[in-house]
């Protein structure tokens, strides 16, 4: 391929990633402008569980917690996006695992493969990240 083609082909790869790049960062800030509406859902759930009496208030408790837990991954998910470090991924990972053990895990099974992607997930952060991208935990 002559260079001069070469170069123009370098060129209009960097002008689609920084489209890219803008449009993840335009999704982030939509990700954070909904997870800060949806914050008034928490307040009204946290309003009836103590409105509730304390048998009925375990399945509202539950659903605050799967509303919390979603939208600390919505958060973690706009910061990847912004900040596109391996760490992060990682973190997004973390949360929707622990996420997921936390809310909807049925049996021991569940729990069993929980741990084990959280193990996964710490082990690939102490021996396959290398230090010098290290953000996590």
């Amino acid at each position: 391929m002559p260079k001069k083609t070469e170069d123009k082909l370098k060129k209009v790869r960097t002008q689609i990633g920084k489209y890219i790049i803008w449009i993840e960062v335009l999704l982030a800030f939509l990700i954070i402008f909904t997870v800060i509406l949806s914050i008034k859902d928490l307040a009204v759930l946290a309003i009836t569980i103590f409105k509730t009496d304390a048998i009925s208030s375990y399945e509202i408790l539950q659903g605050f917690l799967t509303h919390t837990l979603l939208l600390v991954v919505g958060l973690e998910l706009a910061l990847m996006l912004i900040s596109h470090t391996p760490g992060k991924v990682l973190e997004v990972v973390l949360y929707a695992i622990a996420r997921k053990m936390l809310i909807s895990s049925a049996n021991m099974t569940d729990i069993l493969f929980g741990v084990i992607a959280l193990t996964l997930v710490f082990f690939i952060d102490k021996y396959l990240h290398t230090k010098n991208n290290r953000d996590m935990i």
